[in-house]
């Protein structure tokens, strides 16, 4: 199984560094791990302090099968 989260769902009008929608995806295979990928992407990208989202993030983490 393999967790992901993507921005979008969480920041449905971000754009990206090119400004467009942004598509970015953390996919990893624990939540800690979604929780650090998306915290570098919205703080480097978006410049959003992810310390006030976690739940946000965690709330828009899904499972898959590989």
């Amino acid at each position: 199984m393999v967790k992901y989260a993507r921005c979008n769902a969480m920041l449905s009008l971000a754009l990206d560094e090119k400004g467009e929608p942004c598509r970015f995806m953390a996919k990893a295979d624990t939540e800690h791990e979604i929780i650090q990928q998306m915290g570098r992407h919205l703080h480097q990208v978006h410049d959003i302090d992810p310390k006030e989202l976690v739940e946000n993030i965690k709330g828009v983490t899904k499972t898959t099968r590989r």
